[in-house]
């Protein structure tokens, strides 16, 4: 990411040496001869670093830097001069000036401090992010499995990391493991040196969603009492984790697509455009192919975010998966509540694998854990779990009848195709509203119908 550097001198040879050095850097620039035009500059623009005069025409530089401080205590203001006494130079650090130089000076020592002051700025600024994050909660639970579909997902995940690709997007219902999935296309990638930073767009009011990604100066609406790096800028170099991204408004859609279309955007209240480079991994629980027919999910939004897409199917279809993180779920709830637990018992099994799972793997862990924490005992039996877990094993709208003994006994695929047929056909051919009332996604509802052939 290229820093905004503010120039200002009264002397022309000298602004159009630094100007020209610094363009060469990398740095975007702007200049200014005199004080009042430094400040008015500086209002507009916010730039991250600002070389400034002490003796300017109007008024004096140790001025412009009260000012900066009081605007923007964050930014990084070097002071330059030749005849500036003692007492100016030690008042202007005093003032939170953030380094000195006596001219002249080599342009090499200019580089390298104003290099250095934009750093730390960028640091200042992602450490700030960190600390926050740090405070919130982190399920570190890992990615587990053992069916074999997972284990085609994470060869699946593993050479999206590796791709170039710009964009990932994770389908999957609630509680399936996008976030986990997110980390991975990380922590594989040639990013995983840089920072992985999360946006949740749901828990977000719309207003707030452009200054989050993007940032804001200070002043830019009332409650913008101190410039704030946007997660994009933050996460220049690693990746950007977009979740729930379905629940964006259609302005917050504009922009982001505006900002995955060229990897550009302007901080709220500033001027600037900066560019940043980073991979945005974007994930949803919702059906954005309909969503996009139904014109609430833009398409062409769609289009930049499926490049590569990673659809993680549901708990339920994954039986062996159940068995293996319950057993999983346990222990380690046993180690926290320090309890005698040593595994699941073969009818407690039974119940969990023909439970629906709704919630998926983030609703067996809360079960779990429920049943560890108020009972003690050795292995998990189906009294330690919910009463009525039986009863919301059985599919809805499915009346228990007595068969005749000899009865052909129907597969469980034929079962649940069954199933899915009559829900189809209760809700008029729809198959996103029966995907909705099944608890399943449109994608998985297709994919059930296709594999079953012609009906």
């Amino acid at each position: 990411m290229s820093a905004h550097v503010l120039l200002a001198d009264d002397e022309a040879l000298i602004l159009s040496s630094l100007r020209g050095v610094l363009l060469q850097e990398g740095f975007e620039v702007t200049v200014a001869s005199s004080g009042e035009q430094a400040w008015q500059h500086f209002v507009k623009a916010r730039p991250d670093v600002v070389l400034l005069d002490l003796i300017l025409g109007d008024i004096t530089g140790i001025e412009v830097l009260r000012r900066i401080r009081q605007l923007s205590p964050e930014t990084k203001v070097i002071l330059i001069s030749a005849h500036a006494t003692l007492e100016q130079a030690v008042e202007a650090m005093k003032l939170g000036g953030h380094d000195f130089i006596r001219k002249p000076f080599e342009l090499e020592e200019i580089v390298t401090t104003v290099r250095n002051a934009a750093r730390i700025s960028e640091l200042e600024g992602r450490l700030d992010y960190l600390a926050r994050r740090a405070r919130q909660h982190s399920d570190s639970s890992g990615l587990l499995f053992a069916s074999s579909i997972m284990a085609s997902k994470l060869r699946e995940i593993e050479l999206f990391a590796r791709s170039p690709v710009q964009t990932v997007l994770i389908q999957g219902e609630s509680g399936t493991g996008k976030q986990l999935v997110a980390q991975l296309l990380h922590e594989r990638s040639s990013r995983s040196h840089g920072p992985l930073v999360e946006l949740n767009c749901s828990t977000l009011p719309e207003t707030l969603v452009e200054s989050e990604l993007f940032g804001h100066e200070r002043g830019a609406f009332s409650d913008a009492r101190e410039r704030k790096l946007g997660l994009c800028e933050i996460a220049d170099g690693g990746t950007l984790f977009l979740d729930e991204v379905g629940d964006l408004s259609a302005s917050a859609q504009a922009k982001l697509l505006t900002f995955l279309e060229q990897r550009t955007f302007r901080r709220v209240g500033a001027t600037a455009v900066r560019k940043v480079d980073v991979r945005v991994v974007a994930a949803t629980h919702r059906d954005l192919r309909a969503m996009a027919a139904d014109k609430t999910f833009r398409g062409d939004l769609l289009f930049r975010l499926n490049a590569m897409t990673v659809e993680l199917p549901p708990l339920r279809e994954r039986p062996d998966d159940i068995l293996l993180l319950s057993e999983h779920f346990l222990r380690a709830a046993s180690h926290e509540f320090r309890r005698s637990w040593q595994g699941v018992s073969k009818e407690a099994q039974a119940l969990l694998v023909r439970y629906a799972w709704p919630g998926n793997v983030r609703e067996l862990k809360a079960m779990i854990s429920r049943a560890a924490l108020l009972y003690d005992d050795v292995l998990l039996r189906p009294e330690h779990l919910p009463s009525d877990l039986t009863a919301r094993a059985v599919p809805p709208h499915q009346p228990v009848v007595s068969e005749p003994a000899d009865a052909p006994i129907a597969t469980l695929a034929e079962v649940e195709l069954a199933h899915i047929r009559r829900v189809l056909s209760l809700c008029g051919g729809n198959r996103t509203l029966a995907a909705q009332k099944l608890g399943v996604t449109r994608q998985t509802l297709s994919r059930k119908l296709e594999e079953s052939g012609p009906t």
